[in-house]
């Protein structure tokens, strides 16, 4: 059975709602009433940051799942515009309609009018949604666009995959697939699309052996390993059979980065762990052979909280340095956490122990930006709605608790 990304929290959600419907069922005077229903819930399951309005002040955008029953669920994402006159507060959301079960949201400029869209994967819909900005209207988006794609889509990344100035779509869904713009018209796309055989949770586009073109690179929980694909030296967005590397126990998200400093982009890869123990979820960083780029050094794995789901990378503490920050579900019934991991000053490309916020409810996403112009990166979290934790004022690397924002 494919594990897909949010599964695992997405079944734990569903089991409470039934729990809750067997006991209001059990307090019923009429035991012959079978009225009872769900009570809906909304998981947040992925949060993005970047200035949608061109106001120079990061937005949000999350990704929701809306339960009130058994699958599939509508989906939404959300907009969250930051206050042009008060740094680090947003507005109330917006909410806005895709396909459903969404697990991914991505951000960029689709259409070339310098204005960011929003691209999300929906699993149980088999689709991405597209959300074109109103370019008379910046922060505002016209209704989504749905593109079949394939089987249980739970990642999406955007990127320029074939040279010809028009950013493309790449899908981690059950064959990785590939939706190039189409030139001629912007912000639409060739059929058919390209499937490149690669059952994944997740994928990331990066210049990996530095030639000047785009590769690709998909984690797949299923396989337990992190597929490379390379591009073709011959023509323009085809790609080499995969390469496969392994992390950790199911590999379920990637974020890329120069992590040493040499140059060459590397890989930090959330490992969700095994079934059967929360406890062996981890962090796999992949360092780029320096001496055959594009192909890595063996992982080196860095303990987490209990299923980490999401992965990303910044510099949080000022000292030039790249960290990275995974958002963890926790185990069934237990709440999650936000792992830290800042980088080893004595050691490029190495970790100091993770060190472990604890969460609201369950984080699923996580995102990294300066949200409130004090020139540090703030953790953004996809936790029971969109959550905020801002720097501590003169203590670089320290957070504030979590604040709910949106709502």
């Amino acid at each position: 059975m494919r594990v897909a990304k949010l599964r695992p929290s997405l079944l734990a959600c569903l089991l409470i709602a039934a729990c809750i419907v067997l006991a209001l069922g059990a307090c019923s005077n009429d035991h012959n009433d079978h009225s009872a229903v769900i009570p809906s819930s909304t998981l947040t399951s992925s949060v993005a940051a970047g200035d949608l309005n061109g106001d120079g002040r990061p937005d949000l955008i999350s990704a929701n799942i809306l339960i009130a029953g058994p699958p599939p669920h509508p989906g939404q994402v959300s907009v969250l515009l930051q206050s042009p006159s008060s740094s680090g507060v947003f507005g109330s959301a917006i909410d806005l309609n895709i396909g459903s079960d969404p697990q991914k949201v991505s951000i960029g400029d689709l259409n070339g009018d310098t204005f960011i869209d929003l691209v999300a994967a929906n699993d149980t819909s088999a689709s991405i949604s597209i959300l074109f900005q109103k370019s008379f209207s910046p922060g505002s988006f016209l209704t989504a666009q749905n593109f079949g794609v394939g089987a249980h889509p739970t990642g999406v990344a955007i990127g320029d995959l074939n040279g010809d100035g028009h950013l493309d779509i790449a899908v981690a869904d059950s064959g990785l697939s590939i939706l190039f713009q189409n030139p001629s018209a912007p912000g639409t796309f060739l059929s058919p699309i390209r499937s490149l055989g690669v059952n994944c949770s997740s994928v990331g586009i990066g210049d990996l052996n530095g030639d000047g073109r785009p590769d690709l690179v998909a984690t797949g929980p299923d396989a337990g390993n992190v597929s490379i694909l390379l591009q073709s030296p011959v023509g323009s967005g085809n790609f080499l059979s995969p390469q496969t590397v392994a992390a950790g126990f199911q590999p379920i998200d990637v974020a890329i980065a120069d992590l040493n400093a040499d140059g060459l982009l590397d890989l930090a890869i959330a490992n969700l762990g095994t079934p059967d123990n929360p406890a062996t979820a981890s962090l796999s960083v992949l360092l780029n052979n320096s001496v055959s780029p594009g192909r890595f050094l063996a992982a080196t794995n860095y303990a987490t909280g209990a299923r980490s789901q999401s992965v990303a990378v910044g510099d949080l503490n000022g000292d030039r340095n790249v960290d990275v920050v995974v958002a963890n579900a926790g185990s069934l019934g237990n709440t999650g956490s936000v792992s830290v991991l800042f980088q080893n000053p004595g050691r490029s490309g190495t970790f100091l122990t993770a060190v472990n916020r604890p969460g609201t409810s369950q984080p699923l996403g996580v995102a990294l930006a300066d949200l409130n112009g004090d020139g540090f990166s703030d953790i953004a979290l996809a936790d029971d709605g969109v959550r905020i934790l801002f720097q501590i004022p003169g203590q670089p690397g320290n957070f504030q608790s979590p604040i709910l924002v949106g709502r």
